[in-house]
């Protein structure tokens, strides 16, 4: 019992300590909050359903020319995941609407401290307590993750998310021979949380799938129990949103209801795939656009996602190239001094350190694949999705990726000093994980 009370105080301790690093970084912004035209999106529907309107938006909104959000006459729902919405209902409930500079001073810097304290749970179950501290700082060291809590959207409180699955699926890898019930069904109720926040590891599954059955020796019995109880549990978690969403539109919407123009964006012959993606670039037949614009949004969004699927499905060879393409011209590309400064952000020279400290682990990973091997297969799905889906680049849609980075990246400075411990003599502690 003692100990477990000095465990629940060292984790309350790094907390609070992650906690006034976080408010210390925004603080030294000298602003209250960013917020553009997807935030303001976000904060509509979460004021409707603080009116008991429910979670509908009753505005659109559009970035002017001069960079400045405008609202504009409703002409169409959007169906967004549930999750962010609702705590910005939260916020709202507790400190007024609008409160937008609340949502990043306790919303985003309490997710922020507990992603950094997940890092080191997590840091402990794959390097021990002695070294756990190293995920905790690297973590909280990391600018991008600061600089984007500073805006009302849902990277922080995705970010989070995915920690949470880390360290789930870390757990999870621990008692892979003889898993607890629990573990299995806590792990799927997260993945249902974080597609519910934002949707992208809807097609985990597959990977998930064979990791499992790799793991258990190929064994097909044990691994579909494990793998049909945690599909289970994701399914339980979604369905009354899936549930809702047929009510009211009359249509299966697995989380959210657009992205397909993006997608079409990604995946068309004139897919451009070395340039960030903005609505204007020229990525695709403006004829196409100009027919497919005159339809009902609703129209558009089918039109735009059957074309984007019938150029990958005619062009499986050449889609691959590209999609490889964008993954090394743009999410893998670090920050550039061009972008930081256009953004204001401060420390984002680091990124590009922090993705070469990911890569060695990566490299060092390899030797103790089926360890790691989770962490790998993790970092190539989302790399390899998010390029597929559109065209982006890589500092904030890379974010979700970097929990992963930084726990490969932890490794290799874990072995530096384990050899730096040898070569000084120092006793090390017997390492008693199993998987």
């Amino acid at each position: 019992m003692a100990k477990q009370h000095k465990r629940l105080w060292i984790t309350g301790l790094l907390f609070f300590i992650a906690l006034g690093i976080e408010l210390l970084y925004i603080k030294s912004y000298h602003v209250y909050y960013f917020i553009s035209q997807d935030g303001y999106l976000y904060s509509n529907i979460a004021e409707n359903f603080l009116h008991g309107n429910g979670l509908v938006n009753s505005a659109n909104f559009k970035t002017g020319a001069d960079n400045l959000v405008q609202m504009i006459p409703k002409n169409r729902d959007y169906v967004i995941g549930p999750i962010y919405p609702l705590l910005l209902a939260l916020i709202y409930g507790l400190f007024g609407l609008k409160s937008y500079g609340m949502v990043v001073s306790v919303l985003h810097a309490v997710l922020g401290a507990a992603g950094a304290v997940l890092a080191y749970k997590t840091g402990e179950v794959l390097f021990g307590r002695k070294y756990a501290l190293i995920p905790y700082a690297l973590t909280l060291g990391y600018p991008l993750f600061a600089f984007w809590e500073m805006y009302v959207l849902t990277e922080t409180t995705y970010v989070f998310a995915i920690w949470l699955f880390l360290y789930c699926l870390t757990r999870y890898a621990q008692e892979i021979s003889r898993p607890k019930m629990s573990t299995l069904l806590i792990l799927g109720g997260v993945i249902g949380f974080s597609n519910l926040v934002r949707p992208l590891l809807l097609l985990y599954f597959p990977v998930l799938g064979f990791w499992i059955f790799w793991m258990k020796g190929w064994r097909l019995k044990r691994s579909l129990r494990d793998f049909f109880l945690i599909v289970f549990m994701t399914v339980v978690v979604m369905s009354p949103w899936w549930i809702r969403n047929e009510l009211k539109y009359h249509q299966f919407i697995p989380s959210s209801n657009y992205g397909s123009y993006e997608f079409y964006l990604g995946n068309n012959p004139r897919t451009i795939t070395n340039s960030y993606f903005v609505f204007d670039q020229p990525s695709y037949d403006p004829a196409v656009k100009a027919r497919i614009d005159k339809l009902p949004v609703l129209e558009q969004e089918k039109e735009y996602k059957s074309l984007g699927a019938s150029y990958i499905l005619s062009h499986p060879v050449l889609f691959l190239e590209r999609t490889y393409a964008k993954e090394k011209n743009l999410f893998w590309q670090p920050v550039s001094p061009e972008e930081g400064q256009a953004y204001k952000m401060k420390g984002d020279f680091l990124d590009k350190w922090y993705l070469l400290l990911g890569l060695s682990g990566i490299i060092l990973s390899l030797i103790w694949l089926k360890r790691y091997s989770f962490l790998l297969l993790y970092i190539l799905y989302y790399s390899f999705v998010v390029s597929m889906i559109t065209v982006v680049s890589g500092g904030r849609y890379r974010l979700p990726v970097m929990p992963a980075m930084i726990l490969l990246g932890s490794l290799g400075i874990v072995l530096l000093l384990k050899g730096a411990g040898r070569l000084l003599g120092i006793p090390q502690e017997a390492d008693r994980r199993s998987f």
